[in-house]
């Protein structure tokens, strides 16, 4: 799931589409370390207090709601010509660190990956093992989005070909949102 389309991977990819690799390090690490905001809370809740993460998970699903729109938003007001932008917006380390928590998709893959060890029990050994796992998966799979992006920045696509893959990425966002809420 981490390699599927979503909103860490569109948005990466629209970066890509955007901007250079070099400028982009910190967001992409930061929001491959903001997937760490969700795990921890979730392992500790599945170990410690079952009850919270319902009333959890309804109010980050609303805050989902509302960043997913926001990224749908961006998504089609983006330029994706090579020419030089002076003003373009490049995201710094922090703005990455609301992407996850506010993602239903990395909800549901960070619980799936806890309760594949819920036979065994949830230990304080499952959660760093998770953390680390995700973390290195994601850092492959999101410079690999970005890259891919990047190579859509270099072919300097038509105004209509462009608004055929800011759909894709529309479509596929929405697609993911709807299979992690049913």
């Amino acid at each position: 799931m981490v390699a599927s389309p979503g909103p860490a991977n569109v948005i990466l990819f629209a970066l890509g589409c955007n901007q250079k690799f070099k400028n982009s390090i910190p967001f992409i690490l930061s929001v491959a370390l903001s997937k760490q905001l969700i795990i921890w809370p979730i392992g500790f809740s599945l170990f410690l207090i079952n009850d919270l993460i319902e009333q959890y998970s309804s109010i980050m699903m609303i805050l989902s709601v509302l960043f997913i729109s926001w990224i749908g938003y961006k998504i089609i007001f983006m330029d994706f010509s090579v020419k030089d932008k002076p003003n373009v917006w490049v995201p710094r380390f922090y703005h990455g660190l609301a992407v996850h928590p506010l993602n239903p998709k990395a909800w549901l893959m960070v619980t799936l990956a806890f309760t594949a060890f819920q036979s065994q029990g949830v230990s304080m050994e499952t959660i760093p093992n998770i953390a680390m796992i995700f973390l290195f998966i994601q850092l492959i799979f999101h410079s690999a989005w970005f890259w891919f992006g990047s190579l859509i920045r270099k072919a300097n696509l038509s105004e209509k070909n462009s608004r055929v893959v800011k759909m894709a990425l529309l479509l596929s966002l929405f697609v993911s949102i709807v299979f992690s809420y049913y």
